[in-house]
């Protein structure tokens, strides 16, 4: 195994950059420089927490904005029109309870069942036990 250390890059040295650097006159600070930094300094404003930014006056309007939106919205969907529907009369409109079959859901029940016990275990079932169960 060769572990030779590669030579030493010298490229930055002759880069372009660092000779207009090296040409440049530098700055010197002013007299006032610490002043002003620390005035500036003391003049920015610390970010303020997250809580008081979520407690914020624009946040919380628009909110109330939109918490206001949704239950308008909930509120006209949810009502059933209350203009009487041309045609109809009052007294054309009598309600007869419908008479729902028990074995009806007994027998979605047992369907149900059957299709769990399917998925849980495929290999019982053949292609066409599966077909059935599924109704195709």
């Amino acid at each position: 195994m060769n572990h030779s250390t590669p030579p030493p890059d010298d490229s930055w040295e002759s880069d372009a950059v660092w000779n207009l650097l090296d040409k440049a006159e530098p700055l010197k600070a002013g007299d006032s420089f610490v002043d002003d930094l620390v005035r500036m300094a003391r003049q920015e404003l610390a970010p303020e927490p997250w809580w008081k930014r979520l407690f914020a006056p624009a946040p919380i309007g628009g909110f109330a904005v939109a918490a206001a939106a949704v239950a308008i919205g909930i509120l006209f969907l949810s009502q059933p029109s209350s203009g009487p529907v041309p045609g109809d009369s009052p007294l054309a409109t009598v309600e007869t309870p419908v008479q729902a079959d028990p074995y009806d859901d007994l027998q979605d029940l047992a369907e149900t069942e059957a299709l769990l016990a399917a998925a849980d275990h495929l290999d019982a079932f053949s292609d066409q036990e599966l077909g059935d169960l599924i109704g195709f």
